[in-house]
């Protein structure tokens, strides 16, 4: 090692040691600066020596409050012991008579509510003493719900009313949403006597048309009771006449009728359908006419109706409006271009649809009502002679929603349909866009079937019911 190198870490050495001893002199400094600009105070009148924070004993005051408050709570709900013992029984009376009190007025104000609602239970049935104090659930097994089961009893004979209740529990509403009336249902007389229960002809209904029931003093002919019909001609909304004959049957009152006697009649009018609803100068005409013949014949009138008959049409015209929607989508040529009319005519067939006189291909249930439609898309109605001469460029696929009982089935099937005959065509399924139809779409419009389909249960009209293909017909 040379001299030079040597120097340089002898340089170095002293470089480094004095700078580690200017850093610590600088940092002794420093301390001392502090210490002597935050020197301690000498007392403290707050933390003095005869200051004691003292936390358990503190924790052990809270504990012995907290006793004491819960045991004078305790005192005041408990009976003092040093009272005598007659103010102890007389309060011990005056309880249970209290409470005797208000079970009474309970019961009082519960019984005819319950009794009236069911209608066919004798309110000894359901006296105050039947009622169980320990086992509320089982008197209410036995009773509440034998009261439902003859309610649904008695109305076996109304095969929609029926089918109502089964429609309302499928799609989640409570039964008390829809009406109680129902077209062959019991009805009471408007002032509450004891007549005999009358039930109505299953061709009208209350919940779509305005009833009245004349109670005739002697049973007359069906030629005096067609005057009605007679005089009623200026009305825009259907209108039916029926009359209660010697066997118990309800018929409409025709000139077949004319020599049958009847012992009650109906005198009915449709409150709304697809064209609208009833004006109030038709409604209050109807109701004149009513009272007329009622007057003419001695009769005893009962209107069907709990409130004013022209706000119930009113309700009923915006109750149509917001269910009365069609399903429609289309079958297009596809990239073999149209299709022949004999070709299309085979697979219709195959599928079961007829052809109907207004130009269209229909599939109809046993009972011939019409489930869904295939028209031209073209607008031009389809017959023989054209689907043996002429090409398809499109078709459409309809449904009628509040005219087909059961439209999630019927709608897979016109799905199921509509996809056979778009693989044997070559064409291509199309919503109102002309954009492809796939199974997202198809399943969102089975979701709007099943919204329209229970605000139509929950309205008491059943799609696809004689009462629904009166109103949307």
């Amino acid at each position: 090692m040379s001299d030079l190198q040597l120097a340089l870490l002898v340089l170095g050495a002293i470089i480094i040691f004095a700078v580690v001893a200017f850093n610590w002199w600088q940092e002794r400094k420093l301390r001392n600066e502090a210490a002597e600009h935050f020197e301690a105070p000498r007392s403290d009148v707050l933390m003095d020596e005869e200051f004691q924070f003292d936390p358990e004993a503190i924790l052990r005051e809270e504990s012995q409050d907290l006793s004491k408050l819960a045991a004078d709570d305790f005192d005041a709900l408990s009976y003092d012991e040093d009272r005598p013992a007659a103010d102890a029984e007389q309060d011990a009376v005056l309880n249970e008579q209290a409470y005797e009190a208000s079970a009474g007025m309970t019961a009082q104000s519960a019984e005819p509510e319950f009794i009236e609602a069911q209608g066919a239970v004798e309110p000894e049935e359901f006296a105050p003493a039947a009622v169980s104090e320990t086992e509320p659930a089982k008197f209410y097994e036995e009773h509440v719900w034998q009261s439902d089961a003859l309610s649904t009893q008695a109305s076996v004979a109304d095969q929609d009313a029926m089918e109502q209740a089964e429609l309302i529990r499928e799609a989640g509403f409570d039964e008390p949403l829809i009406s109680s009336e129902s077209p062959a249902e019991t009805v009471a007389t408007s002032a509450g006597s004891a007549r005999d229960v009358v039930s109505l002809s299953p061709d009208i209904d209350s919940r779509v048309d305005l009833i009245a029931v004349l109670y005739l003093p002697q049973p007359i002919t069906g030629d005096k009771l067609r005057e009605f019909l007679m005089t009623v001609t200026d009305i825009d909304k259907p209108k039916f006449l029926h009359g209660l004959d010697t066997e118990g049957v309800w018929r409409l009152v025709t000139r077949e009728h004319e020599a049958t006697s009847f012992s009650k009649v109906t005198c009915a009018v449709q409150l709304a359908d697809r064209s609208g609803f009833i004006s109030r100068n038709a409604l209050n005409r109807f109701q004149h006419e009513v009272d007329r013949i009622g007057h003419k014949l001695n009769a005893q009138i009962e209107w069907q109706s709990n409130g004013d008959p022209w706000q119930q049409a009113s309700e009923l015209d915006q109750f149509c409006i917001d269910v009365d929607k069609m399903v429609g989508f289309h079958l297009v040529q596809g990239e073999n271009g149209p299709f022949t009319g004999t070709k299309f005519r085979g697979l219709a067939e195959a599928s079961g649809l007829t052809l109907g006189t207004d130009g269209g291909f229909h599939s109809e249930n046993d009972l011939g009502l019409r489930l869904f439609s295939v028209v031209n898309r073209d607008n031009y109605p389809f017959s023989q002679t054209m689907l043996r001469t002429s090409v398809i460029h499109g078709l459409t696929f309809q449904l009628d929603i509040p005219r087909v009982r059961n439209c999630s089935e019927v709608f897979n099937q016109m799905v199921l349909t509509a996809r056979q005959m778009e693989n044997s065509l070559g064409a291509t399924l199309v919503d109102d866009n002309q954009r492809p139809l796939g199974e997202m779409q198809i399943e969102k419009i089975r979701q709007q079937l099943k919204v329209i389909h229970a605000k139509m249960v929950a309205r008491g009209i059943i799609p696809g019911s004689s009462s629904a293909l009166r109103l949307f017909s």
